[in-house]
């Protein structure tokens, strides 16, 4: 597979990340949205990239470095909120359909963890460019407790770096779900986390996720994994975060088994990324017949 790095200007500010080669005809765009303390890299550990899969099925798919990592520009100070990074890369995506989305059927967002809440940003304000479906994993909206209070208690200022094996016990499940590996090959990809990010994620978006999501009216498919550190974990909370979504077409809710907060890096990484190109496709294909 090419990759391609990008480094482009959108609405004044600099976004980078990394494109596939080709796509076949009738197959949508794909964006990728990394979470937090990562750069697009993240979509592309060897042996589980997301790239390389959806090279071979034939999407054109373009990882995208958020604002204040890898080389794009970082917000401001003061703006460094999901809705303003929801605005800068609404502009990016819409370059890269402007560049690249001709006889493309539209554009589906995958997207991981605080990238998963900044999508439903995206799609809450339902872009001018053809959305056609949000694929988000590694979102909820309750955390644990001591969660919330070691997130509410980080330094005054500055961009946080956690502890190997924080990230180790955070990030993934049982040794029998990821290969160790793939967890030291996935550390080349990681980069200090925006200190106001983590703070949103356990404050302002619990809040706001229910009138996000009510306002999303393109079909959702949601995933968390059973062992995710980062939020409290069971079918039920699966079911109440899916049921926000009351205006879109369908939802696809589910509970991944045997599989840690890091899903795109686990041994079930594969299943993963083949239902979200399948799920891409199923959203090109019926807006397709609708609009016909």
């Amino acid at each position: 597979m090419t990759r391609a790095p990008l480094d482009f200007s959108a609405g004044g500010h600099r976004i980078s990340g990394i494109a596939t080669d080709g796509g076949t005809a009738g197959t949508p765009l794909v964006i990728a949205l990394h979470g937090g303390g990562y750069n697009c890299g993240y979509f592309d550990v060897p042996g589980h990239s997301l790239l390389d899969l959806g090279s071979a099925a034939g999407f054109p798919t373009f990882a995208l470095d958020r604002p204040g990592y890898g080389s794009s520009d970082p917000l401001p100070e003061g703006q460094r909120t999901f809705e303003d990074s929801a605005a800068v890369l609404c502009a990016a995506i819409g370059t890269v359909w402007a560049t690249h989305g001709e006889n493309r059927p539209g554009v589906v967002v995958l997207a991981h963890s605080i990238g998963a809440a900044i999508a439903v940003h995206i799609a809450a304000r339902r872009p001018d460019w053809p959305l056609r479906g949000i694929s988000i994993h590694g979102v909820s909206d309750r955390s644990p407790d001591y969660i919330v209070d070691t997130w509410q208690n980080l330094p005054a200022s500055g961009p946080v770096e956690l502890a190997p094996e924080q990230l180790r016990g955070l990030l993934y499940g049982p040794e029998r779900t990821v290969d160790v590996d793939v967890v030291e090959l996935a550390k080349a990809s990681i980069e200090p986390v925006c200190r106001e990010e983590m703070l949103e994620i356990v404050g302002n978006w619990p809040e706001d996720v229910a009138k996000l999501a009510a306002s999303v009216v393109v079909p959702v498919q949601y995933t968390l994994a059973d062992h995710d550190g980062l939020w409290i974990v069971d079918k039920g909370r699966v079911a109440n975060f899916a049921g926000h979504f009351t205006s879109a077409p369908w939802v696809d809710a589910k509970l991944q088994a045997d599989a840690g907060h890091n899903l795109d890096h686990h041994r079930l990484s594969r299943a993963l990324h083949l239902r979200q190109f399948a799920f891409a496709s199923e959203c090109a294909t019926r807006t397709s017949a609708v609009d016909d």
